[in-house]
C-alpha cells in the first residue's frame, strides 16, 4: 500500500508539494487548510484525495506529515498536536529557518516518530495556493538537514526524503541541522532584508516614485524579493535573528572596505578590481548562473 503524505498547509510551498508530488510519485496526498476554499480547490485540482479544515483528521490519516507553515506557525502548531502522533508516523517540515521548529519537536515529539527535517530552496514572492504548482522543485535544491546524534533522526527516512526531493526534479543537499540556520542567513534572510533595506532607501522618501520610474532591470532584480509577504519573512528572519545580525556585521564590513576604493585617485582602477572578483565569484557558482551539475 502506498504511504499517505499529509501537507499542513497549501500554500505556495505546501501546494506545490501535493501537486509535484501527485505528478511524479505515488504517494498518496492528502492535505489541510485552514480556509475551506483553499481545501476545495486542492480537490477540484485532483492533487489530494481528502482535504481538512481539521488537523487532527488530517495527521490521523498520514503516514508521513509535513508541517508546511511558517516557522514560527509550525512550531506553535506542533507543540499543540504532538500528543496526536503515532509510533511509525514521520514527521518533516519544509521551514525556511530551523531553529524554532526543531526545539518544538525535539520539546515534544512522542516515542517511536520520526523526525527529519529538509528544505525545498524554492519560492516566490508571491505566495498562496492559486500560484503554487507542480514544477516549482525543478533543479532547486532540496536539503536534507542531518542529526545522528538525536534519538528521532532516521537515516533511512533522510533517504527516503532524498528520494522524495529527486521524483520532484530537485538536486540533493545534505547539511547538518546545527549549521542549516547560519548558511540560509547568508544566501536568503539577510539578502532578503538587504533588498528590504535597498527598496526603502531608494523608494522611501518624497522622491522615491520619481526614482522608480527611471529605475530599470537591475534595480527590478535586486529587490524582488521585497515584495514577499511580510508577516512570512519576519517569522523567518526574527526567527533566525542571530545568524542575519552576524551576515549584516559582514555587510558593514565590506561596506567600510569599498569605501576607500572611491575616495582613491587612480581613475577606478582598484574598484573595477573589486567589481571583477566579484564578478568572477558569481560567474563560478553554477546554481546562479543557470550551469547545473547533475
Amino acid at each position: 500500500m502506498n504511504k499517505t503524505v499529509g501537507i499542513i498547509g497549501l500554500g505556495l510551498l505546501g501546494g506545490s508539494l501535493a501537486k509535484a508530488l501527485k505528478a511524479y510519485t505515488d504517494y498518496n496526498v492528502v492535505g489541510y487548510a485552514r480556509r475551506c476554499e483553499v481545501c476545495d480547490a486542492a480537490l477540484q485540482d485532483g492533487v489530494v484525495s481528502q482535504a481538512w479544515t481539521d488537523v487532527e483528521l488530517m495527521i490521523k490519516a498520514s503516514d508521513i506529515i509535513v508541517f508546511s507553515l511558517p516557522p514560527d506557525t509550525n512550531a506553535s502548531l506542533f507543540r499543540e498536536v504532538a500528543h496526536l502522533l503515532e509510533p511509525g508516523q514521520i514527521v518533516t517540515d519544509v521551514s525556511s529557518a530551523k531553529a524554532n521548529f526543531v526545539h518544538a519537536v525535539y520539546e515534544t515529539i512522542p516515542r517511536g516518530v520520526s523526525f527529519v527535517s529538509v528544505h525545498p530552496m524554492a519560492g516566490s514572492e508571491k505566495g498562496g495556493y492559486e500560484v503554487s504548482h507542480k514544477n516549482l522543485f525543478k533543479g532547486m535544491g532540496w536539503i536534507i538537514l542531518e542529526d545522528p546524534t538525536s534519538d528521532v533522526y532516521d537515516a533511512e527516512v533522510a533517504d527516503e526524503l532524498e528520494a522524495m526531493g529527486r521524483a520532484v526534479g530537485s538536486r540533493i543537499e545534505r547539511v547538518g541541522l546545527y549549521e542549516h540556520d547560519e548558511y540560509l542567513a547568508m544566501v536568503s534572510h539577510m539578502p532578503h532584508l538587504m533588498a528590504a533595506m535597498l527598496t526603502n532607501v531608494a523608494g522611501g522618501d518624497e522622491l522615491g516614485e520619481f526614482r522608480m520610474r527611471l529605475s530599470a532591470g537591475g534595480f527590478r532584480d535586486c529587490t524582488r524579493v521585497a515584495g514577499g509577504l511580510p508577516s512570512m519573512w519576519r517569522e523567518i528572519i526574527y526567527g533566525n535573528r542571530h545568524n542575519v545580525l552576524l551576515g549584516l556585521s559582514k555587510i558593514q564590513e565590506e561596506i567600510e572596505a569599498v569605501k576607500p576604493l572611491l575616495e582613491v585617485d587612480d581613475d577606478g582602477a582598484a574598484l573595477e578590481a573589486y567589481l571583477e572578483k566579484c564578478r568572477d565569484i558569481r560567474n563560478e557558482l553554477p546554481y546562479l548562473t543557470g550551469q547545473i551539475r547533475k
